[in-house]
């Protein structure tokens, strides 16, 4: 499956210990966290052959791969893991590493 569409907003988190089941109100460490993927609306399957071809238009532009935004319908998962690396670029810097207006910017 692809995605087609990670962006941080597409990211919840979940804390146990914002929930009433971790005694005493104690933080609980990182890894009992739950970091889960949503939005499905653009998901693909990759290897259905029986459906239309790719869409060029899918992802938020911020997090959109080269291939995308040159209006590529012959792309794969790739284009997932260049958004999360925008994400994690992001994450480091603090701030997008591509944001533009449009997609020539």
């Amino acid at each position: 499956m692809m995605h087609r569409d990670i962006k941080p907003e597409n990211f919840l988190v979940k804390d146990p210990s914002d929930s009433q089941s971790t005694p005493n109100n104690l933080e609980a460490p990182w890894s009992q966290r739950v970091l889960k993927l949503i939005d499905f609306g653009s998901a693909k399957d990759i290897n259905d052959t029986s459906s239309s071809p790719f869409t060029d238009y899918v992802g938020t532009r911020w997090y959109r791969a080269p291939e995308l935004i040159l209006g590529s319908k012959n792309y794969d998962a790739s284009v997932d893991i260049f958004a999360v690396g925008c994400i994690m670029a992001e994450l480091y810097l603090g701030r997008p590493i591509f944001p533009g207006q449009n997609a020539q910017d």
